[in-house]
């Protein structure tokens, strides 16, 4: 059984180049036709539904522990990597930015991370501190999945624009349950 209720939200480095260090728990790995979600009942991850045909996670997707968004969920992260990782996966990531968006009328958006720096790898993510640095198509390609899928799934769904990362950190201090 997982319990994430003792995971802080924020990822405390001490490195003054990880200024917007965050704990990420993944529900949705990347490349997966499935949509899982954390179970907080039960401390599993559901099997939620399968995507359309032709249509794939393009970034890990989960959640920031022990926030709480607009929707009355944890707050969403999507997590641009190299490779997928997995359903239960807690990840150190930066803050990069965020995708603005309104779902069936309530703000709905997604925070935007890359993975925190590691002495033990290099990643073509180390560079990237903010939204702007990242290959603009990348990003395209996620917020048109976000905007498909979820109309697909027959919500309404308006794109509002991208937040920076100082922005997008004000949006995880924000959801931090107190």
């Amino acid at each position: 059984m997982f319990d994430f209720s003792h995971v802080p939200p924020l990822a405390q480095t001490g490195d003054i180049l990880e200024p917007h260090g965050i704990h990420a728990i993944i529900e949705t790995p990347m490349g997966s036709r499935n949509k899982y979600n954390f179970n907080h009942e039960f401390g599993l991850f559901d099997f939620s539904r399968t995507l359309r045909a032709g249509m794939v996670w393009p970034c890990d997707f989960g959640f920031v522990p022990q926030t709480l968004a607009g929707d009355g969920d944890p707050l969403d992260v999507a997590l641009l990597g190299e490779a997928p990782t997995f359903a239960g996966c807690l990840a150190r990531v930066r803050v990069i930015g965020a995708i603005g968006l309104v779902k069936n009328g309530e703000e709905n958006n997604r925070i935007l991370a890359v993975p925190a720096r590691s002495t033990k790898a290099a990643s073509r993510f180390d560079e990237i501190m903010n939204i702007s640095a990242m290959n603009q198509r990348h990003i395209r390609e996620v917020e048109a999945f976000l905007s498909d899928y979820n109309t697909f799934e027959g919500h309404q769904i308006e794109l509002t624009g991208w937040s920076d990362a100082d922005a997008a950190w004000q949006m995880v201090l924000d959801s931090i349950q107190k």
